[in-house]
């Protein structure tokens, strides 16, 4: 479920003025990575972006244009996650 504008926006500065927040979120998105990697490969490069923007300085990451930034990257490993999540538990199912 995506996160509203507010919740973003609240999200994001609780990161850039809260460090243990901020090491909380890293952490458990770093839990997260492996098994959002099963499901979509294709997230190695926002991986490592959003492990840029986390591992600078609140403010200091310069975006690009259309960039991504790191709660947009984090809904996208949440969403492969919980996609691998279901995937996992559709697999070990038995029908009978």
């Amino acid at each position: 479920m995506p996160l509203s504008d507010e919740r973003k926006i609240e999200t994001r500065d609780r990161i850039n003025r809260d460090p243990d927040f901020r090491n909380a979120f890293l952490i458990q998105a770093r839990n997260m990575y492996k098994k959002a990697l099963e499901f979509n490969e294709n997230l190695e490069d926002e991986i490592n972006r959003f492990e840029q923007i986390l591992g600078a300085e609140p403010g200091s990451y310069e975006f690009m244009e259309g960039e991504l930034d790191e709660i947009d990257i984090f809904e996208r490993i949440l969403d492969a996650y919980d996609s691998q999540i279901l995937e996992d538990e559709k697999n070990t199912s038995t029908i009978n």
